[in-house]
């Protein structure tokens, strides 16, 4: 989504963690929701939404450089485990290239 968007939505930080002390005893329910367009479909922001033109878009690429969803889920599925992540700019972030593009890990 922060592709289509230019921004405007931002990818969410995934973290487990254990529950409070008072709350271990309870189940957890987890909701999840995929959704992935087209493997043709080029990852561009929606340039012409009135919410975007008004807000701003943020450009992770070019748009000729913009990879398709295949491929950027390709990149993401290869790279999984098999990368050596580097030291981000950010304390606690580490980094990697994907399709050309900065993917950002939060530790």
């Amino acid at each position: 989504m922060t592709f289509l968007t230019g921004g405007y939505y931002k990818p969410t930080i995934h973290r487990v963690i254990q529950p409070p002390s008072d709350q271990r005893a309870y189940d957890r329910l987890g909701a999840y929701y995929f959704a992935m367009p087209d493997n043709d479909v080029r990852l561009l922001p929606c340039a012409e939404s009135p919410v975007l033109k008004r807000v701003g878009i943020e450009r992770h690429c070019l748009d000729e450089d913009a990879p398709s969803c295949e491929a950027w889920r390709k990149g993401r599925t290869v790279a999984y485990g098999r990368v050596d992540l580097k030291k981000g700019v950010e304390s606690g972030v580490e980094e990697e290239v994907i399709e050309g593009i900065v993917v950002k890990h939060y530790n």
